[in-house]
């Protein structure tokens, strides 16, 4: 396992494998066969690394820093890596494809402000077989309204010191205004999507959860990135919003 990486002036955590920090996360439940047919497992080496979003038949959206190699361009080589879709369980089941290539977004630097451009694109050695249970998913082209119910999905863990998850889970947060997420977390990015508690609930992304696709309307709006101050602590998740990427993604993806 390695170790995170911290911003103490921020108090922020990257999530950049597989830790075991957090905090019992009640809402995360597990998710319903095909519910989630656009979430992905990416592993290295046979172990889950990190979530990621299907979106076509032949390419992944995920989160830069899983597969950056000194947080910048330079990633591991694809082929150490594989991706688990159509499943709901994370060791078994769905279809195991290789990677033939790996795009970290040319922008991206670990250096920079927590969350930027943090995106790469992954292709897969070989289409995937589309069914029920395995389906690419719409890209949002609007910022989701502030207090929006948004969706996330992921194999994270969801206790202190936990393991991850075997099952696939879910759970709701609400978008905060793009003002108000730079407020919160003292960040000025215009790809930043913060996503916050619903109420006194404070189930989010956690250890494992990174590149896990957040979801509004059946349409991806952002891909999780980091958490604050711990998982779980009440503070807003970080995510990347997939809006402010989309000549980047379709230039690539087609």
């Amino acid at each position: 396992m390695s170790p995170v990486q911290s911003y103490p002036q921020l108090g922020l955590l990257l999530l950049l494998v597989i830790v075991t920090l957090g905090v019992a996360q009640s809402s995360r439940l597990p998710a319903d066969v095909g519910s989630q047919p656009h979430s992905i497992s990416l592993r290295r080496n046979g172990v889950h690394m990190c979530g990621g979003c299907l979106v076509s038949e032949n390419w992944i959206l995920t989160a830069a820093h899983c597969l950056s190699l000194g947080g910048g361009q330079q990633s591991y080589p694809a082929r150490s890596f594989n991706v688990r879709v159509g499943s709901i369980q994370r060791l078994t089941g769905g279809q195991l494809v290789p990677l033939s290539e790996i795009i970290i977004h040319k922008n991206y630097s670990s250096s920079d402000a927590a969350g930027s451009n943090d995106l790469a694109l992954l292709k897969l050695e070989t289409p995937v077989v589309l069914n029920a249970n395995t389906q690419p998913i719409d890209l949002a082209t609007e910022r989701p309204p502030a207090g929006s119910q948004i969706s996330f999905s992921g194999w994270g863990s969801s206790k202190i010191e936990g393991s991850l998850s075997h099952a696939l889970q879910v759970a709701n947060r609400l978008s905060l205004s793009a003002s108000d997420c730079q407020k919160e977390l003292f960040l000025e990015q215009e790809d930043l999507l913060c996503l916050s508690p619903v109420a006194e609930d404070f189930a989010g992304i956690c250890s494992g959860d990174a590149g896990a696709p957040a979801v509004y309307n059946n349409q991806l709006v952002g891909i999780a990135s980091f958490f604050v101050s711990g998982c779980g602590s009440g503070q807003p998740d970080g995510y990347v919003d997939v809006t402010q990427h989309l000549e980047w993604i379709n230039e690539i993806v087609g």
